[in-house]
Parts: C-alpha cells; structure tokens; sequence
C-alpha cells in the first residue's frame, strides 16, 4: 500500500474511541470517519483478543466503503506486544508501533549508558522488530514509527536527554532499522504536547533525513491538545506552521471529543493554509506579530490564525501578538489572542490543560471529566493539569504537568502528582476531591 506524498494533498486521519470489542460501534463509528472525509482511521489494539475484533470491524467497514466509492485505510495502534502488531499487520493497511515497545522496557541498567551498551540496546531493538518488518515486507503493510517525547526509552534520554536531539535519534534508528531490512514502506510521527518542541524537532527531523538522502513521509499532529478553541489552535499552530513550511502528508488533528469534529477542523485547517498561501494577512515587526486574516467561519479563522502564529513562531521570537477581524466581537478577537498567547507562553491569564483524545482503552467519560476540570480547575495560570484516558501513555505523556487524572477499568482514575500517582483508583468525583485539597495546599 503506498501512501501519497504531494503535498498539495493530505491524508486525514482521526482515531476511534469506541470499545474496539464493540465490532457495531466502531464499525458506525468509522462509517461516520469516512462520511466525514477521513482517509485512514486509527484503532486500539491492545491485545490478541481485539486483533481478531480489528478483523471483524474491517470486513464490516470495507462492505460499506465501495458504495462511497472510497479506499478507507486502517492503521492498528499497538503498544507493548510486538506479537499484537505481527498477527494484525497480516491484514491491515498500516500498523502504528513504538520504539520503546522494542527495547529492555525502557529500564537499562545504568542511567548514563556506555557506548557499548547504547549499541547493544540497539541492536536488541533491530533484533526484535526482524519479525515485524518481516510481516509487514510479505503484506505490503506500512508501518508507523510514532516517537512521542513521554515514552523515550533511558537508552536515548541518557545521551541526548528528553530533548528534540533525542526524539530525532529515535527516528533516525528506525530509519536504519528498516533500511537493514531493505524496507522503506515506513512513515514517521515525532510527537510532543509542547507544540514548540514538536515543531522543532519535525524540522530538524526532515532536514536530518535530506541529510542522509531519503526523506520518508511524516504525520503531523500535537498530542493531548485537549478541546473546544484551545485544542483547535494549539493543533493549527503546530501542524499549520509545518504544512506552510512544505512538511507532512499525512496530519490528525486530536481533539477529546467525538473523532468526526477532527475530520472536520482538519479539512477547514487546509482550506485555512491554502488561504495563506495565496495571500498576506500578516505583518511582523519588532517582535510584534500583527494578524488580520479576515474570515467568517470562526473554525477556519481559528486554523488560520493558528497557522500563522505557528509559522512565526517556530522561527521568530514572538513578543506579542495582535489578532483583527472585523467579522468577530471585540471579545471574541480577544479570546483568540490570548488563546494564542498562552499557548505560545507569551501570556498566561489560565490554567494550562492537556488531554488525550482518548481511544478504545479508555473506560471512563473523558470528555464529561475534561469538562468539569476546565470548570473546576481554569483559574490557576500558573498550573498544567492533565487529564488522560489511560496508563498506556498517561503517565509518560503528562510527565512534565502538575497534575493529573488518569483512568483505569471501570470508571475509575487515580489523581498524579508529576510522574507519582498519590491517589488510589478511585471515583472520578472523589479524584476531583482529592485534586481540589491538594491544589489548595
């Protein structure tokens, strides 16, 4: 299966968060993915027993697609079980695995590794991903290298720390794991919540591979962006800011709430970057980014004005920011400015709050939790709360925030303090409680 790399054209890309088990919901579910103009749809796998669910939803989901006249795409999303990855990656478009699923679990020996031991942690991965690539080299299946910033291995952190340097390492080992294998259907996402640092090290990563003299596709997106405006703009500066500068192919605009507003925020950011393209809306002078991008549809301004922050931003040092339009409020002008503002870092007038947009692993209500904890907990600017749907990136992904909830089976989370969890699994309403008593003291 090849994978289009022009960019005048983006595969769109959305997650479902049903019970992968549940063969009816996710089958609707990617139905509606596909109604809604999404390219390839990403499910949980996380075990052997939702493998052959995986089977099940694809046959369901591919007798509907030919009445659309439409090739949908499957990516499986694995974690842990490399042998997960092998049986799904015999019938599915493209398989998602992470590095760290490859290595000593991510636990050697020493905190600083010697150079032997950083080579034989290497060459442990390679040995362990033969198989895969394998698989995927008989099936024709792509595989997706996700390198997200929670979940680098001590190998890499040891000698570059938790870094841009250490996410493009990662990647690049991948690159040269495969190219062992002589396979190159590979696609690459190098993920952070810190948009910066995601647009930073996506830079650096592409200009690594020109480097070595074969660029290979990247999906683009920021990771726990969370909802409503902040998680739309937070994910128009990274991913925005990259497509203008000719990078992507394939994006996810990941949003805790339900998949198909993805696809559509998605395709309002393209129509938004091709607007840029074609003309000027903005000026940038001592510091000052001045933006007046003078559109009606407050989603696509949203992208738009996102965008251009990003493409700023990522080179520029940004003072301040100044958002027009005539079509908006004064307020709504004003939300839209210090959206941009605090994500940037330039302003911080409330609470910073990151959330995963949740998958079939989560077994909690995280849109209705996320709610509350933006109602709850806004009014602290100086705070990072994080809200996730699981212990399979949860703790990782939200390491570097001062709070946290994490879900667990059966409606229940635990309340994290940094990377500690200090709470047992417990109702959602008494984490609040307990996140509450430990905020105020």
């Amino acid at each position: 299966m090849s994978f289009n790399t022009s960019s005048s054209h983006y595969l769109l890309q959305s997650m479902t968060n049903t019970d992968t088990n549940d063969i009816e919901a996710t089958v609707n579910q990617i139905i509606e993915l596909i109604d809604a103009g999404a390219d390839l749809v990403r499910v949980a796998v996380p075990g052997l027993k939702e493998v052959e669910a995986l089977r099940k939803i694809r046959r369901g989901v591919l007798q509907y697609a030919p009445m659309q006249h439409k090739q949908i795409l499957f990516v499986a999303d694995v974690h842990f079980l490399p042998e997960v990855a092998e049986k799904t990656a015999t019938f599915v478009e493209k398989i998602r695995i992470n590095p760290g699923n490859f290595t000593n679990n991510c636990k050697d020996k020493a905190r600083l590794a010697p150079t032997d031991a950083y080579q034989h942690g290497f060459e442990t991965m390679a040995l362990r991903a033969k198989s895969l690539i394998e698989i995927c080299k008989k099936h024709n299946t792509v595989i997706r290298v996700g390198v997200n910033q929670g979940s680098l291995c001590n190998r890499i952190i040891s000698r570059y720390g938790n870094t841009p340097e250490a996410l493009v390492s990662s990647a690049l080992e991948w690159i040269k794991i495969a190219e062992m294998y002589d396979f190159h259907q590979i696609v690459f996402s190098v993920k952070s919540s810190h948009v910066k640092t995601m647009m930073e090290t996506n830079l650096l990563f592409y200009n690594k591979m020109i480097e070595q003299g074969r660029v290979y596709p990247l999906h683009l997106g920021v990771t726990e962006a969370a909802n409503e405006m902040e998680g739309r703009v937070k994910s128009a500066i990274g991913i925005g800011a990259l497509l203008l500068h000719g990078l992507g192919n394939t994006f996810r605009v990941s949003l805790t709430e339900n998949p198909v507003h993805e696809i559509a925020f998605s395709k309002l950011l393209i129509a938004a970057i091709q607007d840029i393209k074609q003309n000027d809306f903005e000026q940038f002078s001592d510091g000052i980014l001045t933006i007046c991008y003078p559109e009606t549809l407050v989603e696509k301004w949203w992208a738009g004005v996102g965008a251009l922050v990003g493409k700023w931003w990522l080179t520029e040092n940004i003072k301040d920011i100044k958002v027009e339009n005539q079509y908006f409020t004064i307020d709504e002008v004003e939300k839209l400015q210090n959206c941009a503002l605090q994500i940037c870092g330039i302003k911080k007038t409330h609470t910073e709050i990151i959330a995963c947009p949740s998958c079939g692993r989560t077994q909690y209500d995280i849109q209705a939790v996320l709610s509350v904890v933006k109602q709850q907990f806004a009014h602290y600017p100086h705070l990072k709360i994080a809200v996730m749907g699981c212990v399979v990136n949860g703790p990782g992904e939200m390491a570097d925030a001062d709070f946290g909830i994490i879900g667990s089976a059966n409606e229940k989370v635990a309340v994290y303090k940094g990377k500690k969890r200090i709470s047992n699994f417990v109702s959602v309403q008494e984490a609040l409680k307990i996140l509450q008593n430990i905020i105020d003291h």
